[in-house]
């Protein structure tokens, strides 16, 4: 059940972490302040503004290649081991927010105990971990969400990081199943996807605040996983994770080919995507030719071999340390690389 009266929520959750009664989790005092609904709110559309700036995050690939605009939905998709916990990690430390909020919905307490420490003093954690019955474990999604949506109220600008949204999907499914709900596609009964499109559309940027949505989603790569399915069809964009790049010591692991960003187009610059475009087009010759050379069989054709030609700047590129990026450097590395690129193709 949902707390009638609502939760102390908003500026005096800063630096704190909260179960989804709005206990503190963190060893510090109850919180005081304003209580809050915890009754979802959708921005009408009339009420959206366009997304026009880019939330830049500190992860070089992602700014550069994948740029997310401030106030859209990005999944994170990946398998078990291809190093989603450590790219939210990244993207929360160098994220340009004014406040984060991280919801860990049937989370492993390890990894909750791990999030609380690194809790800083703009960041707010709210846990249900996956011993913890499915109503609280999709309650602390609700009160992370409606506490992101008290602080873009107040005019600001907030990163929502959701982990994950398969499990809330799960444990939707318990809790619908249990009432006697038939079960659909994939033993999901259809309000499950009701539910997953009510707690996304709250996301989006208004004016004098923004709320961007990052979930992680949990695939094996199967197409046919609902989840997964619906997912794909209510963000904005998907960061794909690939186990054989994290495997091969590349952080992060993201399948650039097979990632997307709907929003880059309206908050990049010209240069930018004409640059990015370049990266795009000599990573898809890479892999075309991918299976011709491990049989030792090298291209003839010119664009072809000038792709091989700075192959190794271009890993260089896409890998990062645990640090942050500026995302000015970054795209000053891109637009060098793009030169490059140029160059070798005899485009000058």
């Amino acid at each position: 059940m949902m707390p009638s009266r609502g939760l102390c929520l908003g500026t005096c959750a800063f630096g704190r972490a909260l179960d989804a009664a709005g206990t503190p989790l963190d060893g510090g005092p109850p919180l005081r302040g304003r209580r809050v609904s915890l009754e979802l709110h959708s921005p009408r559309p009339n009420e959206r503004v366009a997304i026009g700036e880019p939330l830049w995050t500190g992860v070089r690939v992602v700014d550069a290649l994948l740029t997310i605009g401030r106030g859209a939905r990005v999944g994170i998709f990946g398998a078990p081991g291809a190093g989603k916990t450590t790219l939210l990690e990244s993207l929360v430390d160098g994220c340009v927010a004014d406040a984060v909020v991280v919801a860990l919905a049937g989370e492993r307490g390890r990894e909750a105990q791990h999030w609380i420490a690194r809790c800083d003093e703009r960041t707010t954690v709210v846990c249900a971990t996956s011993d913890r019955p499915a109503r609280e474990r999709l309650v602390a999604a609700h009160v992370a969400i409606a506490h992101a949506q008290a602080l873009r109220e107040r005019g600001l600008d907030v990163l929502l990081v959701l982990d994950s949204l398969a499990r809330v999907a799960a444990a939707s499914r318990e809790i619908t199943v249990a009432s006697g709900e038939s079960a659909g596609r994939g033993g999901y009964p259809p309000s499950v996807f009701a539910e997953l499109a009510r707690l996304v559309e709250v996301a989006g940027a208004v004016s004098g605040g923004s709320i961007t949505l990052i979930a992680t989603v949990l695939s094996d790569g199967d197409d046919r996983d609902p989840v997964s399915e619906a997912a794909r069809s209510l963000l904005d964009g998907h960061i794909a994770l690939s186990v054989g790049l994290a495997q091969a010591g590349r952080f992060p692991s993201v399948d650039v080919l097979n990632s997307t960003s709907r929003t880059m187009d309206v908050v990049a610059s010209d240069a930018h995507l004409r640059d990015a475009r370049k990266m795009r087009h000599m990573l898809s010759l890479l892999d075309r030719i991918k299976d011709a050379r491990s049989l030792g069989i090298e291209p003839v054709d010119s664009s072809a071999r000038a792709a091989i030609a700075i192959e190794g700047q271009i890993e260089s590129f896409l890998r990062q340390s645990r640090q942050r990026c500026d995302h000015v450097a970054t795209l000053s590395q891109l637009a060098r690389l793009a030169e490059v690129v140029e160059f070798e193709n005899g485009d000058r």
